[in-house]
C-alpha cells in the first residue's frame, strides 16, 4: 500500500469514527437503544461515574431504567475531538457538553466531562469498545415559579 493510500485510509476512518460517536451522542438522545447498542462491540467496557462500570448490557439495562422510558429530555454535544488510528483499532478524546432535564421534578443538570474512548473495526465498521466519561463540572438545579436554585458541584 503506498503512503497516499495509508494516509487517504486513516482519513477515512477518522470520518467514520466521528461519525460513529456522533450517531452515539444522537441515539443516547433520541433513546434509541438498537442503534445505541449498535455502537458498540459485544465486549466493550463502560466507565461512566458516578452511574458506574458497566458491560455493554449493563449500560443497555442502566439506560433504560434512568433515560429511555422516562419523560426525562438529554442533549449531549461532542467537541474536540482527537482521533489517533493505529491500524485496526484507534483512541479518541472527546469533550462532552451535556444537559438533562426532569419535567416530573423540574430538576436539571448540565455537565461537562472527557470521554477516553477505544474504538475497534469489525466486520460492520468501527465500534466502540472502550469508552470512560470524566465529568469536569457539574450544574445541578431546580426550575422554581421564583427562578432557579442552581448548586455548582465542585467535588467531582
Amino acid at each position: 500500500m503506498s503512503e497516499l493510500e495509508i494516509r487517504l485510509q486513516k482519513l477515512e476512518s477518522e470520518s467514520e469514527i466521528r461519525k460513529l460517536k456522533a450517531r452515539y451522542l444522537n441515539a443516547c438522545d433520541t433513546k434509541n437503544v438498537e442503534l445505541m447498542r449498535d455502537c458498540f462491540t459485544s465486549d466493550a467496557e463502560i466507565q461512566f461515574p458516578p452511574l458506574g462500570n458497566f458491560d455493554l448490557e449493563g449500560l443497555i439495562k442502566i439506560f433504560q431504567e434512568v433515560a429511555a422510558t422516562t419523560p426525562i429530555s438529554d442533549i449531549h454535544h461532542g467537541h474536540n475531538g482527537e482521533i489517533e488510528i493505529q491500524g485496526s483499532t484507534a483512541n479518541g478524546r472527546w469533550n462532552l457538553g451535556f444537559a438533562t432535564y426532569d419535567p416530573r421534578t423540574k430538576n436539571f443538570r448540565m455537565m461537562s466531562s472527557i470521554y477516553e474512548d477505544r474504538y475497534r473495526k469489525t466486520d460492520n465498521g468501527w465500534r466502540i469498545c472502550f469508552t470512560k466519561s470524566t465529568p469536569r463540572t457539574i450544574i445541578d438545579g431546580i426550575l422554581k415559579d421564583e427562578g432557579l436554585t442552581i448548586n455548582w458541584n465542585e467535588n467531582i
